[in-house]
C-alpha cells in the first residue's frame, strides 16, 4: 500500500505545474520514504497526507488501517 501512495505521489510531483503544490509533493515524498512514517505520525496527521494523496474520503480510513497494520513493522 505505501508503494502505491509512492507512486500516486511520484505522479503527482511529474504532473503538477504548480510550484506551492509541488513543494508539498517534495515534502511529502521524503516523509514517505520512511517505511514506517504512519506509525509515526498522530492520526489528523496521517488523514491529511492521505487526503493530499487524493484517497477517496470514504476510503481514508480503510487504508490508514492497512497501513499502520502491526504486520507493516517488518
Amino acid at each position: 500500500m505505501l508503494e502505491k501512495l509512492v507512486n500516486v505521489n511520484n505522479n503527482i510531483i511529474n504532473q503538477t505545474k504548480d510550484e506551492q503544490q509541488k513543494k508539498k509533493h517534495l515534502l511529502i515524498k521524503k516523509i514517505l520514504e520512511d517505511k514506517q512514517c504512519f506509525f509515526k505520525m498522530d492520526i489528523e496527521t496521517s488523514y491529511a497526507l492521505l487526503r493530499e494523496l487524493n484517497v477517496p474520503e470514504e476510503s481514508i480510513k480503510k487504508v490508514y488501517s492497512i497501513l499502520i497494520d502491526s504486520s507493516n513493522l517488518v
